[in-house]
Formats: C-alpha cells, structure tokens, sequence
C-alpha cells in the first residue's frame, strides 16, 4: 500500500514537472522587452517619415515611446535630425542674408561742366588823352611824365626820366638816387601805387637789393632798389601803362 502511494507520488511528481516545463517553454517562446524594442523600431519616428531600414512610410504617428526607442535603435536620432535642419536653416537665412544685402551707392559722374565766377573786367585806364611824343630828360622829369599815377619818393634826387609808346601802352623809365633805405623806397612807391588800384608782389633782384613789382590788371610798374657806396639807395623804375588812345 506504502509503495503504491509513493509511484503515485511520483507520477504526480513528474507531470508536475512536466506542466511546469510546458509553461516555461511557451514563456520562452514569447517576445522579451528586446524584441518589443526591435519591433517598435519599424514604427516611424515624429516628423521624420522614415522607417528603421530607412524606407518611407506612407504616414501616421506612432506613440511617443515607440518614436524614442526608434530614434535610438536607428542611430538617428530625433534631436539630431532637428538639430541639422536648425543649422541648415541658419545657413540658408545667413546666405540669403549676404545675397539680400543692397549694394553701395555710387554717385553719377558729374557731366555738367562747373562754373566758376566770371572774370573781371579789365580796369578802365589811368591815362586818357593822346599819348605824348618819345622823349627822356636827365636830373628832371621829362615832358609827357604821368606824375597824376608815378609819384617820385619825396628827396628823389632823379638821374633820368623817359617816356615812349608801342600801339596805345605808355612806355616810362626813372633812376634817382635817395638817402633813405631800400625798404622805405619800396615802401614809397608802394603807397602810391596802391592808392591807384595796384597791388604788389616780390620781384627778383641782385645781390643785396631788392624789389616789387605792382600789377593793376594790363598795368605794370617794377622798381628795384640797391644801396651805393656812400649808404644811399640808388631805384630804378620801368612801367606800362595802358591808355585811351588808339
């Protein structure tokens, strides 16, 4: 009786076990996490349209959980994907920008001619009236001299005075010899010639003298001055003067 139990037993024993290796074996034969994992990986990602094996799908949206495990699984990663297109489209604003930038102005060449003031009229003349005869004189001034414009200095002591002519220009020509210094000449001629409309610049000269020569539009008088040997200043004057007369 005690062995009939125990076969029993035993036989009970091994369909247990039996039952127990059945269950096993079919939890085995069902997919894991992993494999969950893999099958979701065929799902396509958000916004991205392409499956793991890198076909596109015709649409939908796949669970959140699905997209992550897939982006993953892919080596692609969602984040990445935004990312790139981020970047891309920063550069292509940043080209655009470059291409879109508005060239620099360049003013036109200017064509019109400019005009600058228009230039003076010629001074009338300081001597009217027909022009005297050619003539010099010496320690005096000649006939014809235009002493109204020419204004010997004051203690002139004159060596000679001449006038000519060529067309209507009054030719004149004077020496003297006065005890003042070379700058107070000049100064003396200055100051009357000035008074007329004339105005001065420096002239050359030698050695140890000087010179100036007055301009009043087709006028012109040049004076140089030197020293002689007792300390005097010794001038030498030549001018043309337009006139009136044909």
């Amino acid at each position: 009786m005690m062995a009939r139990r125990l076969v029993l037993a035993g036989i009970c024993l091994a369909v247990l076990i039996a039952a127990v290796a059945i269950i096993l074996d079919q939890m085995a034969g069902r997919p894991g996490p992993s494999a969950a994992q893999s099958t979701s990986t065929s799902a396509p990602t958000p916004g991205s349209n392409v499956t793991a094996t890198g076909g596109a799908t015709p649409g939908g949206n796949p669970p959140s959980g699905s997209a992550a495990t897939g982006s993953t699984a892919t080596g692609n990663p969602t984040s990445g994907a935004e990312g790139s297109g981020s970047g891309n489209s920063a550069e292509g604003s940043s080209g655009d920008g470059g291409s879109a930038a508005k060239p620099l102005e360049v003013l036109p060449p200017v064509t019109a001619t400019p005009t600058g003031l228009p230039e003076p009229s010629a001074p009338a003349p300081l001597i009217t009236g027909t022009l005297p005869q050619p003539d010099s004189a010496s320690g005096e001034v000649v006939d014809g001299w235009p002493g109204g414009v020419l204004t010997l200095p004051e203690g002139t002591t004159i060596g000679s005075t001449s006038v000519s002519t060529s067309g209507n220009v009054l030719q004149v020509a004077a020496d003297g010899i006065i005890a003042k210094p070379q700058a107070e000449v000049l100064a003396s001629f200055r100051q009357s010639l000035v008074a007329h409309g004339f105005w001065s610049e420096a002239a050359p000269a030698a050695d140890g003298a000087m010179a100036e020569r007055f301009v009043r539009g087709a006028d012109t008088v040049t004076v140089s001055v030197s020293t002689t040997g007792t300390g005097n200043s010794r001038f030498q004057l030549l001018g043309s003067l337009r006139t009136a007369a044909d």
